[in-house]
């Protein structure tokens, strides 16, 4: 009796983490088009249970200015939209490892980066993907908008 007690305990209390993982915000409704020559850029993460809940902050790195700002971060089924100016940006996340990925950026189109988490040692290693608007189309249907966090870091 005491080991059943037990075992339904954690599958609520694990139930209870990965409802709390998901994002909240509004559902996707499609794409904004960009405004006075700048660019759109989705990062988004599906409803995979891998690193439900490691959602690590969300860089983007403006190549040329070096100005890096923390957009927030991105739970499953999530996404956050930002808008560039066009040139090159990195966006990256670190927890006990670091990835990014570099995009060029060009006047009034619209980018989509699938970010996801991977096995690590201790916690999930994040990892981005640029994927075209084709895949992004399909796989962002379902997401919900993250609360931007935007701040400027510092160095």
């Amino acid at each position: 009796m005491k080991r059943k007690i037990i075992k339904s305990g954690a599958i609520i209390t694990v139930a209870m983490l990965i409802a709390g993982c998901s994002a909240k915000g509004p559902q996707f409704s499609g794409f904004s088009t960009p405004t006075n020559g700048k660019s759109n850029v989705y990062l988004y993460r599906d409803s995979s249970m891998l690193g439900g809940g490691v959602a690590p902050d969300i860089h983007e790195l403006n190549v040329k200015t070096s100005k890096d700002i923390v957009l927030g971060h991105i739970n499953r089924n999530g996404y956050i939209l930002t808008t560039v100016n066009p040139g090159e940006y990195k966006f990256w996340a670190k927890t006990e490892a670091r990835n990014e990925v570099d995009i060029q950026t060009k006047p009034n189109k619209v980018y989509c980066i699938k970010h996801y988490i991977t096995a690590g040692f201790f916690v999930g290693h994040p990892q981005f993907k640029l994927v075209d608007m084709k895949t992004c189309k399909e796989e962002i249907q379902d997401t919900h908008l993250m609360p931007k966090e935007e701040k400027q870091q510092s160095n």
